[in-house]
């Protein structure tokens, strides 16, 4: 399995922990919903739920590095959960493809916001 990272740097941050309180957006809409937007190359929807250190080490290349070999796992049907640890705000969901899958690793920051994402896609 081929890791991939969004972005390697701002995944220092995973280490970092943090609590996640309660919210309106589950961490399953947040971690889809960037997915999604990873999956369509589509810079603001992807960034829209990070916090400002991530944001601020995404770069459109890294996006569509990802969303390329999201694509070739077939068309993104949706993510369903593998694990999680909401004291620390760590969630992991199993992102389902056409053709695989992918396993989607996020951190909410206490402010309800993505402090990581990372999407490992295997090898094909």
């Amino acid at each position: 399995m081929r890791k991939v990272l969004l972005p390697a740097a701002a995944l220092i941050a995973l280490a970092a922990g943090g609590c996640a309180s309660p919210s309106a957006t589950s961490p399953q809409t947040l971690a889809d919903e960037t997915t999604r937007a990873v999956y369509d190359v589509d810079m603001e929807r992807a960034t829209a739920h990070m916090d400002d250190a991530l944001k601020a080490e995404v770069t459109r290349a890294s996006i569509g590095q990802i969303s390329d070999q999201m694509h070739a796992l077939g068309g993104y049907q949706g993510l369903k959960p593998s694990s999680s640890d909401p004291d620390k705000g760590r969630y992991d969901y199993e992102a389902a493809f056409e053709k695989g899958t992918a396993v989607v690793h996020i951190r909410i920051d206490p402010n309800q916001k993505l402090g990581a994402y990372k999407i490992d896609v295997p090898r094909g």
